[in-house]
């Protein structure tokens, strides 16, 4: 009797999202590789960014996840909006029976809302391009930072590897053809490196500052780093968006390796750095795929279309900022020209960080560095949380005029204001564009690390871009 009563539209999309599903679980999807272990246990729900948007759903046990996996298991459509999911994948991270919980929902959310606009920009520049984030900077005078920043931002992806990019993705691989390859974790650095492949994050081109103060850090401690313009998009940013799928983002990643591992001077060990998480993630993700030989027999085989290979894993190290850095305390402790020690920031660690390590515990590394600076570092609620996620500010932006923030961007907002701090410091780029949006200063720490070190705050960090000023908390410490 439903079915009668829905319009033939909805009953026409409806069956098409209910044929998507029951494709998806017979394709046996990687993603969902143990969605029956869900038991409702309520351990997520804490943490889902979703939930805490929605007041509604305060008591709800398993609020997103339950509702998702309830559904799997009874073989039928989840009857829930996964377009509140921020791909932040804290309730994977906090599940005790390691339920892959972000990933199934990344998967059926690709199910029911294939998003093609990204994955067409990966096809036609290899990256993510100025006119991705264009939707980000209309009204209130951002449209002129926005064609400052493409103006300074040549096309970084070479032209042969946009080709070979469209050579591998115009005939997509099913998820299917991929299985989990159990509990290996990629090594990261045990010992300080004298040579990275510094990566080049697609949200760099909101926050150039960001990136021109890792080149700068790293030249300062005397790392050498090695780039190319053969490297091309993770594929991170626009898998969590639903544009990129679980095989575009494994074969983008290991394309990219297989550049890295050919890069003259490459040794027998290869850290890769980055000042993006997502990236840094992406990685390590790949990686963990790649440990399975049937996995990367699979990969190999598609690259062998673009006359690429993919060696032995091993070889890698995922030297993201906060396990890279931590290295070089004492280094950086010397390096210090000018101390912040009249600044009060806040320190906030990205989800996908925490993903990678598994873990919900707010990892040392990045107060530990905020600290060498000589800044004051004030404990806050707001370490804890989601920022409320790049994935809910384009959603915000594309599908309804922007009034106000979301309830967790209220609470992140309230938090700072109440510590009374100068300005919010993260490791993430996606991080900064969420607080810089909401009116919170906000410095990537690889800005403050600089700043600290001498760095010109217009010609190396770039202050200028943001969106929220910077100029009352530097100027009230005398670095403008």
């Amino acid at each position: 009797m439903l079915s009668k009563a829905l319009p033939a539209d909805e009953r026409i999309r409806d069956a098409i999202t209910a044929g998507a599903i029951r494709h998806l679980l017979r394709e046996e999807d990687p993603r969902l590789r143990n969605f029956q272990l869900c038991n409702a246990c309520g351990s997520c729900t804490p943490y889902c960014t979703a939930q805490i948007n929605d007041p509604g759903t305060e008591r709800d046990w398993g609020y997103l996840a339950r509702k998702v996996t309830a559904a799997l298991q009874a073989g039928r459509c989840p009857d829930i909006d996964l377009s509140d999911c921020v791909q932040c994948y804290s309730c994977e991270t906090a599940c005790p029976r390691s339920v892959s919980i972000g990933g199934i929902i990344n998967a059926v959310y690709e199910a029911e809302h294939a998003q093609p606009l990204f994955r067409k920009m990966l096809l036609d520049r290899g990256c993510l391009p100025p006119p991705a984030f264009l939707p980000l900077y209309t009204g209130r005078g951002r449209f002129r930072k926005f064609v400052a920043k493409a103006a300074l931002r040549p096309s970084p992806v070479d032209a042969r590897a946009v080709d070979e990019v469209r050579k591998m993705l115009l005939h997509p691989v099913r998820a299917s053809t991929f299985s989990h390859p159990g509990g290996h974790v990629p090594e990261r650095p045990s010992a300080p490196p004298d040579r990275v492949v510094h990566l080049t994050s697609c949200c760099a081109f909101n926050y150039p500052g960001s990136d021109l103060s890792q080149r700068a850090i790293l030249t300062s401690l005397g790392i050498r780093y090695e780039t190319s313009g053969m490297q091309t998009c993770c594929g991170g940013a626009p898998h969590y968006m639903g544009s990129a799928g679980f095989a575009d983002r494994l074969l983008l990643t290991a394309r990219n390796l297989s550049v890295f591992q050919d890069t003259p001077g490459a040794g027998d060990e290869i850290a890769i750095t980055g000042i993006c998480p997502t990236c840094s993630d992406s990685y390590a993700s790949t990686l963990k795929l790649l440990s399975g030989n049937g996995n990367r027999a699979a990969v190999n085989e598609v690259l062998g279309r673009i006359g690429r290979h993919v060696g032995d894993p091993g070889v890698f190290r995922v030297a993201n900022i906060l396990d890279l850095y931590p290295l070089y305390l004492d280094e950086l402790r010397r390096l210090v020209e000018t101390r912040l020690s009249r600044l009060r920031v806040g320190v906030h660690v990205s989800c996908h960080y925490r993903k990678m390590n598994g873990s919900l515990a707010v990892p040392p590394g990045l107060r530990d560095l905020a600290a060498v600076t000589g800044a004051k570092v004030v404990r806050s609620e707001m370490e804890h949380y989601c920022c409320g996620g790049v994935k809910n500010l384009f959603d915000r932006h594309l599908t309804f005029p922007v009034e106000g923030l979301s309830r967790l961007n209220q609470m992140v907002y309230q938090d700072f204001v109440q510590q009374h701090l100068d300005v919010m410091v993260v490791d993430c780029p996606g991080c900064e564009l969420v607080y810089d949006h909401m009116g919170v200063p906000v410095l990537h720490i690889t800005e403050l690390l600089a700043l600290s070190l001498g760095a010109d705050p217009r010609e190396t960090v770039r202050i200028q871009g943001h969106l929220t000023s910077l100029k009352p908390a530097l100027g009230r410490i005398g670095l403008l």
